[in-house]
């Protein structure tokens, strides 16, 4: 062989070494970029129940830190919110269907052990690690905002795991206090007025809406969603709340404590409504006083997200109460069931669309997270007494200690 072909050869063998070298650097740093979860921590602080009771039962307890699936994502929360929903938990509502949703999940003939529950639906925080099939879309170190199911593990801990759909890239302009607070009640009420009043097939501009209740989590949500969508809002409130829901762009304000007597009368003075969405959870027997109010023969719809679906189930048992949720909607049917209108119950719904059009309108700044009050994470007591006690003003945020 010629001494150039060896001189050749030599270079070429310090070469593919040198690339070997660099191979095994960049499989190193990827390594030690994307911690796994054992790595990162086998312990957590968690505030969780043991047994239903009521708030009593809230510990701030040592918990296992969650495994993540093939699409989950593990996330280091940095602030959180409280949901009427959690609160409700405490005592045990909807335990029977959500059990039933986690033992098909798990795949088990076996009834399943809630306990120890963690809840807490909507947070903000930092990819800690992530399953195998989560994309390039999201990289360890990334700020984001996401939601988990109720009848998953909670965020009202250190660390949370939520399904890749249901979390979303933290906007540049958006504070993680302001995006922590937004996607169970935001996702709500999208759920309620696109797939349940039938708002992503027909076109919302210019559709007329009632929202009972607008100065709550979801009623703030919703008036933001339909002024987006070019709807006409006529929003209700107590008298303290008029400037807020003002500043939403409600086309018509109505203080409902000063008119208790007259409200029906002056709802149908301003016209009537192609939907009435119940953010407030008024009473099963007051729903028949809204029905004149919807428009007739124009598919309009009364909407509540105050269903007895759940509490059916609770008290008499799958079977039995989902016979009682068919007869409760068809009574609450009957009034209205020749005028061409329906009553529906809303729910929360899973929808990655939803996640990805509310992103958008916080970062447009079309639609913005109205907060009552923040509490540190060794509050949280407090924080759903506050949410017991109602006449919320937006949303209860929980802080991580860090973040205070």
């Amino acid at each position: 062989m010629s001494s150039s072909k060896l001189i050749a050869h030599s270079q070429l063998f310090k070469a593919l070494k040198l690339k070997c070298q660099q191979h095994q650097t960049q499989r190193f740093l990827a390594a030690i970029a994307e911690p796994k979860v054992d790595q990162v921590r086998s312990k957590m602080k968690a505030w969780q129940i043991h047994s239903y009771g009521g708030l009593d039962e809230l510990q701030l307890s040592e918990a296992r830190l969650p495994s993540i699936s093939s699409d989950r994502i593990l996330i280091k929360v940095s602030t959180s919110s409280v949901n009427p929903l959690d609160v409700a938990m405490t005592n045990g509502y909807g335990a029977i269907l959500l059990n039933k949703i986690r033992q098909t999940e798990a795949g088990s003939c076996e009834p399943i052990v809630e306990f120890p529950l963690t809840l807490g639906r909507d947070f903000s925080g930092t990819i800690i690690a992530k399953g195998d099939k989560v994309g390039s879309e999201f990289q360890i170190g990334d700020e984001v905002f996401g939601v988990t199911q109720p009848h998953e593990s909670g965020c009202h801990a250190e660390f949370v795991t939520a399904h890749k759909c249901l979390v979303h890239k933290l906007p540049e302009n958006i504070k993680p206090i302001e995006a922590g607070s937004t996607l169970y009640t935001g996702l709500t009420a999208w759920s309620a007025l696109k797939v349940t009043g039938d708002l992503a097939i027909i076109p919302p501009k210019n559709k007329v809406v009632l929202v009972i209740g607008g100065a709550g989590g979801v009623g703030s949500a919703a008036i933001q969603l339909l002024k987006a969508w070019d709807a006409q809002v006529v929003a209700t409130c107590a008298a303290d709340a008029v400037p807020l829901v003002q500043s939403l762009k409600a086309d018509v304000v109505i203080d409902y404590s000063s008119n208790a007597s007259e409200l029906i009368s002056v709802l149908q003075s301003v016209g009537k409504y192609d939907i009435i969405l119940d953010a407030a959870g008024i009473p099963e027997s007051e729903i028949p006083n809204y029905l004149p109010l919807l428009k007739e023969w124009s598919l309009a719809k009364f909407i509540t997200l105050k269903s007895p679906l759940l509490r059916n189930i609770d008290e008499n048992g799958v079977i039995n109460g989902m016979i009682l949720n068919g007869f409760s909607l068809l009574a609450n049917n009957l009034p209205n069931l020749f005028k061409g209108s329906t009553v529906r119950w809303g729910f929360f719904m899973p929808l990655n669309q939803g996640v990805k059009e509310i992103a958008h309108l916080l970062e447009t700044e079309k639609m913005k997270s109205i907060i009552h009050k923040e509490f540190g994470f060794q509050e949280l007591k407090e924080a759903y007494q506050t949410v017991k006690d109602g006449h919320l003003r937006g949303k209860v945020v929980v802080k991580m200690e860090d973040e205070k």
